[in-house]
């Protein structure tokens, strides 16, 4: 399962090969919004390996396919399905596309939640984060580094709207709103280059949450490739 496609098909192909995954056996291509850093191998890759691509109607239709149209399904806002043995269910988020969503992607009594791209946490995201055991939330800029450096101001002011990109603060107040007694992880994700680091954002959750009482399992996520591996832990209770 492949949850958006934003590298060309060579790049992914690459590095699915290079994480032992053949893309041909990959079940589908879920994809949250429409925005070109997000979909920019989708049809490439789903046309040659067969993959089958799963999103909403307003999403689907907005993803080029200048030649033969590659197979999908419809997964409306807010609704679940099976695919093969994963169980996908999609939560709208707050970005400026045409229907952008996150995904709860539940596997072997596993739960990874995936919300990038969103500008503020809306109910149904923090009820997707509460309940995965893997959560990947977006931690986008640094409001510092972004209001001090370089991008011209309406740009500033797309990123810091509700329809625009979380910061490292709003990041770790979801993740302090969503901790449980259960064991969770949290990847930090889609770091801007300009506007963030890992250092900033790990230490600015981080330090959020231990002023909040608060600790939780936290790493970053690299821009341009995989990084990271996670493994469900099994829950033990006293």
């Amino acid at each position: 399962m492949l949850v958006d496609a934003g590298f060309s098909a060579s790049r992914l192909v690459q590095l699915l090969r290079e994480r032992g995954v053949l893309p041909g056996d990959l079940d589908a291509i879920l994809v949250s919004h429409e925005h070109s850093d997000h979909i920019r191998g989708v049809d490439v890759l789903a046309r040659r390996f067969g993959t089958t691509v799963v999103a909403n109607d307003a999403t689907l239709r907005r993803v080029p396919s200048p030649g033969k149209r590659f197979s999908s399904m419809v997964l409306k806002t807010g609704n679940a399905m099976s695919i093969g043995p994963f169980e996908v269910a999609s939560f709208p988020v707050s970005h400026d596309a045409a229907e952008p969503v996150g995904y709860l992607v539940s596997v072997g009594g596993a739960r990874v939640a995936v919300a990038t791209d969103l500008g503020f946490g809306t109910r149904q995201v923090l009820e997707a984060i509460t309940l995965a055991d893997l959560a990947v939330i977006e931690a986008n800029h640094d409001v510092e580094h972004l209001i001090g450096g370089p991008y011209p101001w309406h740009l500033k002011r797309r990123i810091l709207s509700e329809s625009g990109h979380l910061s490292n603060r709003q990041s770790a107040e979801i993740i302090a709103d969503a901790l449980t007694a259960r064991r969770q992880t949290y990847w930090l994700a889609h770091l801007s280059r300009t506007n963030n680091t890992k250092t900033l954002a790990e230490q600015g959750v981080r330090e959020f949450l231990i002023s909040q009482g608060l600790a939780a399992d936290v790493a970053v996520l690299e821009r341009d490739r995989p990084s990271l591996t996670w493994e469900p832990q099994t829950q033990t209770t006293g």
